[in-house]
Parts: C-alpha cells; sequence; structure tokens
C-alpha cells in the first residue's frame, strides 16, 4: 500500500501543478487579450482560443484531483449510519461502478473520439483538435488508478476500523 500511496501523492501533485500552471497561463493570455484589444485596438488571435483549450485541460485536471482527493460532492448522510462492513462494500462498489464509467466514456470514448480529431485543425491555433479532446482519456485513466486506490483504501479502512471521508490534507475532512 506504501507504493501505491506514493504514487497516488505523486499523481496529486502532478495534477496541482499542471492546475496550476494551467489556471496562471491561462489568467496571463487572457489579460494580454484584454490588453491588446483596448488599449493597443489589436486584438489577438489567439489568445483566446488558447485559453479555451488551457481551460478544458485545467478542468479535466481538477476533477481527476477532486477525486482523487475524495473532496467531490457526495452526500454521505446514508453511508454514515452503515455498519462498517457495508460502508466497505457501498465504497468498493461504488468505485467499481465509476472505474467501469470512467473506463467506457472517459478512456474507450474519449480516445475514439480524439482519435477522430486528429485530422481536423484549429483554424486559429493550427494545432490538431485531438489535443483539446487528449484531455479526457488522459485525466481519465488517472481517475481509474484513484478508483482502485480507493477500493483497496476502502478495504484497508475496514481492517483497520476506519474510515476515509476525504484527504486528511486538504482540512476538510
Amino acid at each position: 500500500m506504501k507504493a501505491l500511496t506514493a504514487i497516488k501523492k505523486v499523481l496529486d501533485k502532478i495534477l496541482d501543478i499542471l492546475g496550476t500552471v494551467s489556471l496562471a497561463v491561462m489568467t496571463v493570455l487572457v489579460v494580454y487579450q484584454v490588453v491588446v484589444r483596448y488599449f493597443f485596438k489589436s486584438p489577438s488571435s489567439t489568445a483566446g482560443p488558447a485559453s479555451q483549450y488551457l481551460f478544458v485541460w485545467m478542468i479535466m485536471f481538477g476533477s481527476a484531483y477532486v477525486f482523487g482527493s475524495r473532496e467531490h460532492l457526495t452526500i454521505d448522510l446514508l453511508k454514515d449510519k452503515f455498519s462498517p462492513k457495508v460502508y466497505m462494500i457501498t465504497e468498493v462498489l461504488s468505485n467499481i461502478c465509476l472505474f467501469g464509467f470512467i473506463l467506457v466514456v472517459c478512456v474507450y470514448g474519449g480516445w475514439r473520439y480524439t482519435a477522430t480529431q486528429i485530422a481536423q485543425i484549429d483554424p486559429t491555433l493550427h494545432i490538431s483538435k485531438a489535443i483539446l479532446y487528449a484531455s479526457v482519456p488522459f485525466t481519465g485513466v488517472i481517475t481509474l488508478y484513484y478508483a482502485v486506490y480507493n477500493c483497496i483504501q476502502a478495504v484497508l479502512n475496514y481492517k483497520h476500523g476506519s474510515r476515509t471521508h476525504g484527504d486528511e490534507l486538504s482540512g476538510t475532512a
């Protein structure tokens, strides 16, 4: 479990950094777009689309990160009333269902759709639109890892008599 936790921490850090960098670059691009449009009367044709691409990637990084840190929106009112064994089974089953959904929709479907977009070139950025859609299978694979990790963690928590309600380092657990 130590190796899995170490991998999770590395993935968390990578997603945190990528999301932060995406937001920072996107902010600079939007400010640049506003300045050149209003002060120099010469709008940039690439800053807007580039910030849109970064926005999509930032959202996908954030969604994977939130799932991994177990900070996604969840209603635990009923689950918290369960016995430890039923709670563990519920956690494992929900993560297995999410694994199947992510595998089919995000990874497989996202990869197929990304592959169909390789030939499509963005007219302003002159890059393949597949770069935009690749965010779905890329973060889907990371989310699959988190789902497996969450299943293992639920079983280990059951064996140790504890429950995980979120990332203890986040301050909202």
